[in-house]
């Protein structure tokens, strides 16, 4: 049996998240490859070849292209009618994969993610994105590399199978493993037993590992992430500032302009800009606002104490500059308290109900279906520190020790300056007495990649070539087997 995850092949690891895809090979310590998940893709619609005719000939139908039908003596005027020829449309879609090729505009594009609530909802993208992966990105063969892929703790069994069959039959992998990334976290950073609390684009999650195992009856989570920071921050700046954002490709030219002062740019002439890719593009202005200005109150959050922090100024791209204070505490404050989001709606449900028609409010539902979606169970939504308490609250009672002793916080909104000062804070007054201990990867890399690592940590073991799942397994005992050894 050859040692996969030996010295004799290099095993390739392969981590999706909701912002952005890893991919490269195990034992090293950062991905080859990082790219985000979302791709674009442009629809073309295509004539079909006319479709064969019929002719009958007693009671046995020919069938005959147009071009073969024999031609008539008769004079035009005298012929029957001949059916007219048939044409279909076809339609076809091409991708774009990867960082550039996303951000380039292109005219029609449009731009869309393939999971959602963490698990892949479209798989002909899913299968492009492999694709783009492994031959153009990583230039490998994958018959020639086994392949470890990481999928979310409340994965379906469907989904499950479609894996490993897309691992198996169409890119042909001589072996295929598929793990937890709550267990590849805690593995990333030493630990078989731990609490993982995860925190990334879409979806914050608190999944309970002992010994390696997840434990199902704790997993916890929630659509309330960085996304719906990011549609904080743009409702807050058109609520305050009456500013909206322009993203870089649109801009051909700018001004410097004075503090707070409108931008003076000139705009650059395109055709057929979708929605989809603004509000990309739009976001990824904001995810960089969200990342340089937003800090979370290491203490419960109190405006008048904040309020006398220093302020921090942030130049848009079109110019535009103003200095935040107690917005940049009060907008990740989200994550520890999610009904944050009632002081903003109900002052934009007030301005909609007056300068917006029936057709606006439609337009501007399907822009904003998936942020909808997280104030519809605004309700419902937790905080971080009570997603934690919760999760752990629901294992047996002898592992509550170990769990709350081994907190390990993962994704890239508990790289939030104060985040894990707050975890620290929050967790005692909901456990008291309770040994409570956080560990954090110090490096942002390791931060936001902790399921890979713990991924390319696993693979290179020589040891683990014994947990591979081969091609012959999985042609003798089918796709179920995926149940039994994952």
């Amino acid at each position: 049996m050859v040692a996969y995850g030996g010295d004799e092949v290099n095993a390739l690891v392969f981590d999706m998240g909701s912002t952005m895809t890893r991919a490269g090979y195990a034992g090293e310590d950062t991905p080859r490859v990082m790219f985000p998940t979302s791709f674009g893709y442009i629809d073309t619609e295509e004539e079909v070849a006319a479709q064969p005719t019929e002719q009958t000939n007693g009671e046995d139908i020919i069938m005959s292209e147009a071009s073969d039908q024999p031609e008539s003596t008769q004079p035009a005027s005298q012929q029957p009618e001949q059916p007219q020829q048939q044409t279909t449309t076809k339609i076809t879609r091409k991708y774009y994969i990867g960082d550039n090729k996303i951000n380039t505009f292109k005219s029609n594009m449009q731009v869309k993610s393939p999971l959602k609530n963490g698990l892949v909802e479209d798989w002909d993208a899913m299968e492009h994105i492999w694709s783009a992966t492994f031959d153009k990105m990583l230039r490998i063969e994958p018959r020639n590399h086994p392949l470890l892929c990481t999928e979310v703790a409340w994965n379906t069994p469907a989904n499950r199978q479609k894996t490993m069959q897309l691992a198996f039959e169409k890119f042909d992998f001589p072996a295929f493993y598929l793990a937890p990334d709550a267990v590849m976290t805690a593995f990333s950073v030493g630990r078989a037993t731990a609490l993982v609390l995860d925190s990334g684009g879409g979806i914050t999650s608190a999944v309970p590992v002992y010994d390696g195992f997840v434990l199902k009856k704790g997993i916890l989570h929630q659509p309330l992430a960085g996304d719906g920071i990011i549609e904080k921050i743009k409702k807050q700046l058109q609520v305050d500032l009456n500013y909206t954002v322009t993203p870089h490709y649109r801009i051909a030219k700018k001004k410097l302009v004075e503090k707070d002062q409108p931008p003076e740019i000139e705009f650059r002439q395109l055709e057929g800009i979708t929605d989809t890719f603004n509000n990309y593009q739009i976001n990824r202005v904001l995810n960089e606002f969200k990342e340089t200005i937003c800090q979370v109150s290491d203490t419960a959050f109190e405006e008048e104490t904040l309020s006398s922090r220093s302020k921090k100024t942030f130049e848009f791209p079109d110019g535009f500059n103003h200095s935040f204070g107690l917005e940049r505490f009060k907008l990740p404050e989200l994550l520890f308290q999610p009904d944050v989001y009632d002081d903003v709606d109900s002052n934009k449900s007030g301005e909609k109900e007056e300068h917006e028609d029936q057709k606006d409010k439609e337009k501007e539902a399907d822009k904003d279906e998936s942020m909808q979606d997280v104030q519809e169970k605004t309700n419902k939504l937790v905080g971080v520190h009570d997603m934690v308490y919760n999760s752990i609250n629901n294992c047996d009672i002898d592992l509550r020790p170990l769990l709350f002793n081994n907190v390990v916080v993962t994704g890239g909104n508990t790289l939030f300056k104060g985040f894990n000062e707050r975890l620290n804070n929050e967790l005692p007054l909901k456990a008291p007495g309770s040994k409570i201990k956080i560990h954090a990867a110090g490096n942002t890399t390791e931060r936001k990649c902790s399921g890979w690592l713990g991924g390319s940590i696993l693979a290179s073991l020589g040891t683990f070539h014994q947990l591979w799942i081969s091609r012959k397994e999985y042609e003798e005992f089918g796709e179920s087997i995926i149940h039994r050894r994952c």
